[in-house]
């Protein structure tokens, strides 16, 4: 099976898993899935490896960090987060220097006109 059919495949795979119960949308991505693919067909096989690299990267980024939320009726979200979801452990915010987090950190922003 060639690179691209397997990196199409995957990305059909990717959408099922962060869009399931969501026809609309899973629909909408894997139609501008296959008509990307369908538009790459006649590309030099430079640019159809490109295009595989970077399939193969939004595969992976809607597995790990794509997550589905649903109102419930007390008016809190609850996210659909499975198996494969990346879940960060903020350490690099905690070894960051908070002075170069900005406001969010607490620290007062500076605009164009303060000098």
């Amino acid at each position: 099976m060639s690179k691209s059919i397997q990196a199409y495949r995957a990305a059909f795979r990717a959408t099922g898993l962060a869009f399931k119960g969501d026809p609309e949308v899973l629909l909408a991505a894997r139609s501008k899935i296959k008509q990307g693919y369908e538009e790459s067909k006649n590309l030099p096989s430079e640019e159809i490896n490109d295009k595989v690299d970077k399939l193969n990267e939004v595969s992976q980024f809607l597995i790990k960090n794509i997550v589905q939320g649903r109102l419930d009726n007390d008016g809190k979200y609850f996210l659909n987060f499975h198996d494969r979801t990346e879940l960060g452990d903020n350490e690099t915010i905690k070894q960051n220097n908070r002075a170069n987090l900005g406001s969010l950190a607490g620290s007062k922003v500076k605009k164009c006109t303060d000098k």
